[in-house]
C-alpha cells in the first residue's frame, strides 16, 4: 500500500509503496497506451471521475492554456471537479503518442517513472502533453500530467512548412520594404510591447509568426542597451544551452557564458534578422494612455526621439505587453540614512556602478550579498580597490563550475533532447514537484561544492541551503533573488580578496567617509554601492498607462495557491494587458503562450478563464498546495533582504 502525507513532501518512491514489478521494462508501450485511451475515453465521455481516477492519490494535473484557459496546477481531490466543468466545454480528442516514444525513467535510484508523451487536439487548437506515470497499488498512474496549447486550427505558426514563400520582382529593395513596414506609417500595430529586452523580442517574434502586426519599443537608444549599459563585467550566470532565443538559437560556437555586450549585439541582429519592428527611445505618455471599453482596444501616445526631435504617435492598439524585466520599476534604495546626504564618499545604486577601474586603491562597500552584489565586488576587486560586502541575510551559493552543470545537464546541454521538447519537459512538473527534485539534488550540491562552502563560513559568509533545503528555485520563484552562481566571486570571499561583513548600516558621517554599523563598528569608505533591487511594478504600470491602473493589476511574481507564478502570461487585472518576464529560458514558451492568448482572444475563440478562484466560486474549494518558500531559514527566520 502507498503511503504519503496529506500534503505530499517527497516524490513518490520505492520505500513507500511505489515500487514497479520486474520486468516492466517490456511493458512500457502498452502501459502508456492503456493509460493514454483511459484519459481520451473520459474527455469524449465527459467521464471526470474516470479521469480522476487515473492519477495517484496524491497527483498534479498542470494545464497551461489547453482545459482551463490558465496556468494550474490541479490536486487529485480537485481534478474531477476541474475535468467535470472543462471537458465539456474544451471537447479534447484524437490523443496519439507524440515523436518521443514511452521510456521507463529513474531520476533517483529510488523512483521510477514511465514518461508518456502524447498530443491530442481541442475545439480551439492543437496541444501535446506529457504524464509521469507511478506504480501505485498495482497501478501505472500519472504522479503528474501536463497538458500544453500548443496552436490555433486554422492559423498555424508561420514556420517550417507553414514559413513564408518570399517574392520575386518587388518595386522596392528589401531595406525599403522593412523601413515602411518598422514606421507604420498608415496603419497601427495590433499589439504594442513595452520593453525591448528578450521578453519583449521573443513574443514579438511569437506573435509576428501567428501574424499579429506588433511594435516594441523601449526607452534605450539601441536594442540591447539593458544589457549593453550596465556593469562591464556583467556576463550571463546560465549556459548557452538553456538561453536560446525562439526560432533563431545562438550558433555552435558561441561560448558557454555570454558576455553582456555580446548578448546584446546579438539582440540588435535578432531584431533584423526576425524582422520585429522596434522603435528605440521611445516611451508611452501616460496622461494620454486610456482603455476605449466600447472599441475594445487601448488608445496611446509614443513619445519618440527622432533625429533629435520629440515626435508623438497617437495609436490604437487591440494588446498592451509589459516587458520591461522581472524587477521592474526604479532602483530600490533603503530610506535615507542618518548623515547619507553629508556623507563625504558616493553613493549610487547598483544600476548605476560603471566599472571598478575607477576606484582603484579606494574602499568600497557593496550592500548586497546577492548576484549583483559579487558582480560588483569581483569588478572593484579586480581592479585594485579594497571592497567588502555587506551581508544582510544568508545567501545560497552554487558554483557554475561543477554546480550548475550538474543542475542543467540532464535538460540543456550538448547531448540533450532538442531544446523545444527540454522546455516542455521542465514544464511537465508542477512547482511543488520541482521543488521535491531540488530537495534531494541540493545535498549533493553541497558535496560538490563542499570545498568552496568551507571556505565561505571561514571568511565569514553565511551560506545556506535554501527554504526548507530547495537550494535557490524557491527563492527564485518567490522573490526573485537571493542567491548566487559563483563565477569567482566566491572564489575570492574565500582568499580574503574581497573582504565579508555581517549587519546593516547604521549612519552615515556627517562631512567624513566613515560609515557606522548596527554593532557599534565604524570603517571609512571612498564609494557606497546598493544591490538591492528595484521597486517592483507599481511606478512601472504608472510610468507607461498612468497611475489609476496601479492599483487595479493582479500581483506580479511569486507563487499562487496553487504554485503558479502569479500574473506572468495569464490575467493581469487591467483589459487586454499582459505582463511577460522572466529568464531567457523562460522566455521561449511563456512568449508563445502569450501569442496564442493574445491570438485567440482576437479571434473570440478564448472564452473564459477556469481559474482557481473560479473553481472556489463553483461551490468545490481547491485544496491549495501553496508552501512558504521562504520558511525555516536553517536558523535564519528572518526575511530575505539580499535580493540582487
Amino acid at each position: 500500500m502507498a503511503t504519503y502525507l496529506n500534503l505530499p513532501n517527497d516524490l513518490p518512491c520505492h520505500k513507500q509503496g511505489f515500487q514497479p514489478d520486474a520486468g516492466v521494462e517490456h511493458q512500457v508501450h502498452s502501459i502508456a497506451q492503456h493509460w493514454l485511451t483511459q484519459f481520451e475515453i473520459a474527455a469524449t465521455t465527459n467521464n471526470a471521475d474516470l479521469f480522476a481516477g487515473l492519477f495517484v492519490k496524491n497527483g498534479f494535473w498542470r494545464d497551461i492554456i489547453a482545459f482551463t484557459n490558465d496556468y494550474r496546477s490541479i490536486r487529485t481531490s480537485n481534478i474531477s471537479e476541474a475535468a467535470k466543468a472543462r471537458f465539456p466545454v474544451v471537447k479534447a480528442r484524437n490523443f496519439v503518442f507524440a515523436e518521443t516514444e514511452p521510456a521507463l525513467s529513474q531520476p533517483f535510484d529510488d523512483v521510477s517513472f514511465i514518461d508518456l508523451f502524447f498530443e491530442f487536439e481541442t475545439e480551439l487548437g492543437p496541444c501535446s502533453g506529457i504524464a509521469h506515470l507511478s506504480y501505485e497499488d498495482k497501478e501505472w498512474k500519472a504522479f503528474t500530467c501536463f497538458t500544453l496549447l500548443e496552436g490555433i486550427h486554422g492559423f498555424p505558426q508561420k514556420v517550417g512548412a507553414h514559413r513564408p514563400r518570399g517574392s520575386h520582382n518587388d518595386k522596392l529593395s528589401y531595406d525599403e520594404k522593412r523601413a515602411m513596414e518598422n514606421e507604420f506609417r498608415d496603419k497601427d500595430p495590433e499589439v504594442l510591447i513595452i520593453g525591448g529586452g528578450h521578453n519583449g523580442l521573443a513574443a514579438a517574434s511569437q506573435l509576428n509568426t501567428l501574424g499579429v502586426q506588433t511594435l516594441v519599443i523601449d526607452r534605450q537608444k539601441r536594442v540591447g542597451d539593458n544589457w549593453r549599459t550596465r556593469y562591464k563585467s556583467l556576463s550571463l550566470h546560465d549556459p548557452v544551452y538553456a538561453n536560446h532565443l525562439p526560432f533563431f538559437p545562438f550558433p555552435s560556437n558561441w561560448p558557454i557564458f555570454t558576455p553582456a555586450g555580446k548578448l546584446a549585439n546579438f539582440m540588435e541582429a535578432y531584431v533584423d534578422v526576425l524582422e520585429i519592428n522596434s522603435w528605440c527611445e521611445a516611451t508611452l505618455d501616460p496622461k494620454q494612455t486610456r482603455f476605449d471599453e466600447k472599441e475594445n482596444k487601448w488608445n496611446v501616445t509614443i513619445v519618440r526621439q527622432l533625429r533629435g526631435q520629440e515626435v508623438r504617435r497617437q495609436m490604437k492598439v487591440s494588446h498592451l505587453v509589459l516587458a520591461t524585466g522581472l524587477g521592474g520599476g526604479k532602483p530600490k534604495m533603503p530610506a535615507s540614512f542618518p548623515g547619507q546626504e553629508e556623507f563625504g564618499g558616493k553613493v549610487v545604486h547598483s544600476s548605476r556602478h560603471g566599472s571598478g577601474a575607477d576606484w582603484k586603491g579606494k574602499k568600497a562597500l557593496v550592500v548586497g550579498a546577492c548576484t549583483s552584489g559579487h558582480d560588483i565586488s569581483v569588478d572593484f576587486a579586480q581592479n585594485g580597490a579594497n571592497v567588502t560586502m555587506l551581508q544582510r541575510s544568508p545567501t545560497f551559493v552554487m558554483s557554475v563550475s561543477k554546480g550548475m552543470e550538474m543542475m542543467v545537464s540532464g535538460l540543456y546541454g550538448e547531448n540533450t533532447p532538442p531544446t523545444d521538447l527540454a522546455d516542455r519537459i521542465a514544464e511537465s512538473n508542477p512547482k511543488l514537484v520541482a521543488k521535491m527534485y531540488h530537495q534531494r539534488i541540493i545535498p549533493k550540491l553541497a558535496q560538490v561544492d563542499g570545498e568552496l562552502l568551507s571556505g565561505l563560513e571561514k571568511a565569514g559568509f553565511k551560506a545556506w541551503s535554501g527554504p526548507e533545503g530547495s537550494g535557490f528555485l524557491m527563492m527564485a520563484l518567490e522573490k526573485a533573488g537571493g542567491y548566487y552562481f559563483s563565477t569567482g566571486g566566491s572564489e575570492m570571499i574565500c582568499k580574503g580578496d574581497i573582504k565579508v561583513r555581517q549587519g546593516e548600516i547604521a549612519s552615515f558621517g556627517k562631512g567624513t567617509n566613515e560609515i557606522t554599523f548596527k554593532d557599534g563598528s565604524k570603517e571609512a569608505f571612498d564609494v557606497v554601492v546598493f544591490a538591492t533591487g528595484y521597486t517592483g511594478f507599481p511606478d512601472t504600470i504608472r510610468e507607461t498607462i498612468g497611475g489609476d491602473w496601479a492599483e487595479k493589476f493582479n500581483p506580479v511574481w511569486g507563487l499562487d495557491e496553487e504554485g503558479e507564478i502569479r500574473g506572468v502570461c495569464r490575467e493581469s487585472g487591467i483589459p487586454n494587458f499582459f505582463f511577460l518576464v522572466g529568464n531567457l529560458s523562460a522566455c521561449r514558451l511563456s512568449s508563445k503562450i502569450l501569442a496564442l492568448q493574445i491570438k485567440a482572444q482576437q479571434l473570440g475563440k478564448f472564452g473564459d478563464r477556469y481559474t482557481y478562484d473560479a473553481q472556489k466560486k463553483s461551490g468545490h474549494l481547491p485544496d491549495k498546495t501553496k508552501f512558504e518558500a521562504i520558511k525555516g531559514m536553517n536558523g535564519h527566520p528572518e526575511v530575505v533582504k539580499d535580493y540582487e
